[in-house]
């Protein structure tokens, strides 16, 4: 199902960054392909991994 979302909803692909089941792979597909609010989800991700 994640894999759908990540190939058919880009609208939805913010929300595979913050999921725990997304794999590398995923991620670094949305990563590539993009989609709204993609960049700024992982620019909160990157921030929660710098404070810890």
């Amino acid at each position: 199902m994640l894999w759908h979302i990540a190939r058919e909803a880009p609208q939805l692909r913010m929300w595979l960054i913050a999921n725990p089941s997304a794999t590398p792979a995923m991620l670094e597909f949305v990563a590539q392909t993009g989609g709204p609010g993609v960049r700024r989800a992982f620019e909160v991700l990157f921030e929660s991994m710098d404070e810890h």
